[in-house]
């Protein structure tokens, strides 16, 4: 039987230092390195009650990758990488006066999350503006749900085994 002393030895410890630098990569690579979706909104939608309206035109920039205009009911997909993102927010009012927000930073807490224009425009804090992006499937019509059965003019062909 081995001792303790031939056990613990320096290759122990540098087999364990390899084994826990990996999982430490694995880690980091999978919080930061993995790609999410963040779909930039200019719709009219509801939060908390309040109604806030699509802007007739807005410019944004997320993450310094380009400036993308936006006219009502727009809606466009930008992959991320990482959690915490900043948003530069570009939009006329009614008098065709130009403003721009201060840049917005957030976090991005699921895989596929979508961000009101209009809400961040009026002043809604960011955490409200974001919310994760859930896509429902289409409601199943009765003929969808039960097709008709149908035999071919060559009759029942069915097979039992």
């Amino acid at each position: 039987m081995k001792s303790a002393k031939e056990i613990f030895d320096l290759r122990f410890f540098v087999r364990l230092a390899c084994i826990a630098a990996i999982i430490l990569l694995a880690v980091f690579l999978y919080n930061f390195g993995k790609q999410r979706t963040l779909l930039v909104d200019n719709w009219t939608t509801e939060i908390n009650g309040t109604s806030y309206r699509a802007e007739d035109w807005a410019k944004v920039e997320v993450d310094d990758l380009g400036t993308q205009e936006y006219a009502p009911r727009m809606r466009i997909s930008i992959p991320l990488r990482g959690k915490t993102h900043t948003i530069k927010i570009t939009y006329d009012d009614r008098s065709f006066n130009e403003y721009q927000l201060d840049p917005i930073e957030f976090t991005l807490k699921h895989d596929t999350s979508i961000i009101s224009v209009p809400a961040l425009v009026a002043g809604v804090p960011v955490e409200d503006a974001i919310k994760e992006f859930i896509v429902e499937p289409a409601p199943v019509t009765e003929t969808e749900a039960a097709p008709e059965e149908t035999i071919s003019e060559f009759g029942d062909m069915t097979m039992d085994f």
